[in-house]
């Protein structure tokens, strides 16, 4: 029997299944996947009203009211959406707080919302906070978990709340839009994709790479309060001629600032064969309604950067965007099915979007009606969960990149030259189309360290003392049987010394075994201890010594 709050259950999208990975996964030190979205009101305010606003937004849109578990049997990851679930509405007034103390106490309350955490099993993974910092000036933070909105729904989710307040009827005449189910529609569009094929495509474009291109120590993410960025233009009469350049031979504007950026990336990690990650939209022209979805539908898709021998940059970026046109219809497979395909785990830490669309935050939103004399303007930022990210858009007749970096992974000096070195390849690019891949080596970029292996961890090197004989090995049949049941491999084929990962498991189905582990065995098993002991015998010692 459903339970009667339950109004709907969906299966996960692609980089959504990642995200649910990345939380089991995390290690406590935060989690760099909750966002915060925050907008500076100025004018006379109806703070109730915006409360209701964000109710009705809540009510449309199911996906924001989900909660993401795993099926106890069978570790399928799916979402449940509830009924009648709203976001928390937490005000502060600060307007007898010294003018002089506000911001940093402004700064306080915002970077408390970024560090309490979500869990993703209880729902809703938003939450909302209304500060008045005088009668005429407010700030709204929406703080969310990023499973729940893509960055481009995000901004829709914005638009629709201002555009709710700003329709100038009373309260109770706020209605919700009608509801819809966009997650549900995108699930049955993804389901109907030919995943072998696209398996098959991804495995033929990353043949032959050996291994992942990884710039950062081991294990660095960026969050919010750790990140740094840099902001790089080139000048309309510069662009003008990049944007011509790319007409006379048929590429896009994209096609030739990735290629840029690979080339550069080659040159930090001293390498002719660079795979980086590229954000797609996920929303497919054929599905109707799908621009405006509101929930998660991004995905992150490998770019690989492989200049041949001679070849000019020009020949080099011809053939990127030729390749990405075959691509383009394999782009909603996940990265972590891409990953095992390819037999590479981590294949980049880098990440690459170039934003096409006309964000909220392109300027000042002047409102009339009920909200006559509101000025609403977004204000803050976030930080991509990469350690490095690299992000492309058109400001006016700009094109602009802005680099987003982990600050206690990277130096300045390494961010601000790959900041600086980008614009100036570019040029290169549009005045001298013959240019050959080998000119870019002439550029003044600086090579990263080779990172060392991870020290053993401390539990490694002194595990304590050994448990019994015996009661090790009736574990060790019990995990067997689950390896064998995850795996699809005959029991009798498997024994203690096996690895899960060297069977072929992978990070969704670590998540299957850990939700097998605890519904059979009755033990609550962290998804890092896993990583840690994937071998049956180390991980059935595991439970025993430290009674997992």
């Amino acid at each position: 029997m459903v339970h009667p709050d339950i109004e709907d259950v969906l299966s996960l999208t692609p980089l959504q299944e990642g995200l649910y990975f990345h939380w089991l996964y995390r290690d406590g030190d935060g989690d760099s996947y909750t966002l915060q979205d925050t907008l500076e009101l100025q004018g006379p305010l109806d703070a109730q009203r915006l409360r209701e606003a964000v109710k009705s937004a809540l009510a449309a849109h199911p996906g924001l009211r989900a909660a993401f578990r795993a099926r106890p049997k069978t570790g399928e990851l799916i979402q449940v959406v509830f009924r009648g679930i709203e976001a928390p509405w937490i005000t502060v007034d600060l307007s007898d707080v010294p003018q002089r103390c506000r911001e940093a106490e402004l700064g306080a309350l915002l970077a408390y919302e970024l560090r309490r955490e979500f869990d993703l099993a209880r729902p809703p993974l938003l939450r909302t906070l209304c500060v008045k910092l005088d009668h005429e000036h407010h700030v709204f933070a929406m703080t969310y978990h990023h499973i729940l909105l893509d960055g481009w729904s995000a901004e829709l989710l914005l638009e629709q709340i201002v555009a709710v307040y700003d329709r100038g009827e009373p309260v109770s005449g706020i209605a919700a839009p009608e509801p819809v189910n966009p997650a549900r529609a995108y699930g049955d569009w993804l389901a109907a994709r030919d995943r072998r094929g696209a398996q098959q495509v991804w495995t033929a474009y990353l043949a032959g790479v050996r291994s992942g291109t990884c710039v950062a120590p081991p294990k660095s993410v960026n969050t919010a309060s750790r990140s740094r960025r840099t902001t790089s233009a080139l000048d309309p009469e510069t662009t003008g001629r990049l944007r011509d350049h790319a007409r006379r031979n048929n590429l896009t504007l994209n096609s030739l600032v990735q290629t840029a950026w690979g080339l550069l990336l080659g040159r930090v990690c001293g390498s002719d064969d660079v795979v980086y990650g590229r954000t797609v939209a996920g929303r497919p022209p054929e599905l109707p309604g799908s621009h405006d979805m509101i929930g998660m539908f991004t995905n992150v898709v490998p770019v690989r950067i492989r200049p041949e021998p001679g070849e000019s940059v020009l020949r080099l970026c011809t053939r990127v965007q030729s390749e990405q046109t075959v691509l383009w219809e394999h782009d909603h497979l996940g990265l972590a099915d891409i990953q095992e395909v390819c037999g590479v785990n981590d294949l980049f830490d880098t990440v690459y979007s170039f934003q096409s669309f006309q964000s909220l935050s392109a300027g000042v939103h002047e409102r009339t009606g009920h909200a006559r004399g509101l000025r609403i303007r977004p204000a803050g930022h976030n930080a991509p969960h990469f350690p490095l990210s690299l992000i492309a858009f058109m400001d006016d007749e700009q094109l602009t990149t802005t680099l987003v970096f982990a600050a206690d992974a990277f130096d300045d000096s390494l961010a601000e030259s790959l900041a600086a070195r980008l614009p100036e390849l570019l040029s290169h690019m549009a005045d001298n189309p013959g240019m050959p891949v080998e000119d870019v080596a002439a550029l003044p970029v600086p090579v990263v360290p080779r990172h060392a292996e991870a020290a053993p961890h401390e539990h490694e090197v002194n595990a304590g003392p050994e448990p019994s004989g015996s009661e090790r090995a009736g574990i060790e049949r019990s995990l067997i049987g689950l390896y064998s049941t995850v795996l699809g491999i005959p029991e009798e084929e498997l024994s203690a010394h096996d690895d899960f990962f060297e069977l072929g498991g992978n990070s969704l189905l670590a998540t299957r075994l850990v939700g097998q582990i605890r519904t059979i065995l009755g033990r609550d098993l962290p998804l890092r201890q896993l990583f840690d002991h994937p071998v049956v015998a180390d991980l059935a010692r595991e439970f025993v010594s430290r009674g997992a």
